[in-house]
């Protein structure tokens, strides 16, 4: 799978992510930090990449506003940090693995999993 994770993820995700077999950039590698989010995601589409972000709206916001995209993984954790997200990202692609991530969307919360 081809990755593309949001500023806010740790530069250890793309280590994990790459060790997993996978293609994997960050936006920090294309755009300045603070750059929209709007952006971002026209960036992973451009790269045919799934979106992995912390931002909750992009789950909620996602499937009514992108009829085809590569796919998103937005995890939220009520403490977010650099161990916790890689945990709750190497679940997810567990999980994900041999799925198709087109038109998909996932929200990964310390304890659950959402998909729509």
């Amino acid at each position: 799978m081809r990755f593309f994770l949001d500023e806010n993820f740790p530069r250890a995700a793309v280590d994990e992510l790459t060790a997993m077999g996978h293609e994997c950039s960050r936006a920090l590698e294309h755009f300045p930090a603070g750059t929209s989010d709007d952006d971002l995601f026209a960036k992973a589409q451009e790269l045919c990449a799934v979106f992995v972000t912390t931002d909750r709206d992009f789950f909620h916001t996602v499937p009514w506003l992108h009829e085809h995209h590569a796919g998103v993984i937005a995890i939220t954790l009520a403490q977010p940090n650099r161990p916790g997200l890689l945990a709750r990202l190497r679940d997810a692609v567990g999980r994900l693995q041999g799925q198709k991530s087109f038109h998909r969307v996932w929200l990964l919360t310390d304890d659950r999993l959402f998909e729509r």
